[in-house]
């Protein structure tokens, strides 16, 4: 449904003692992460809650980074329906 929320969940290392906010690049959008902090079940896992907006609905293949303290993370590709 179109009002539906959408959340696309990450997990990294090396996340969870972020001072700032953590950003999210996907494709040209810059977004606020909801969530950047220990996953809970694995130890040493973090997890990134990002809620993609309407906007990206049917993007394709689309680049994502994550930008954490200054810091941008390695580039991986995920392909929205």
């Amino acid at each position: 449904a179109e009002d539906q929320q959408v959340f696309l969940i990450l997990y990294g290392t090396g996340l969870r003692h972020h001072q700032n906010q953590v950003t999210a690049r996907i494709g040209t959008a810059t977004l606020p992460v909801a969530y950047a902090g220990e996953q809970g079940a694995f130890a040493g896992q973090d997890q990134v809650n990002i809620l993609l907006p309407q906007t990206l609905r049917g993007a394709g293949l689309v680049d994502i980074t994550l930008s954490v303290d200054g810091h941008v993370t390695n580039m991986v590709k995920v392909h929205i329906q």
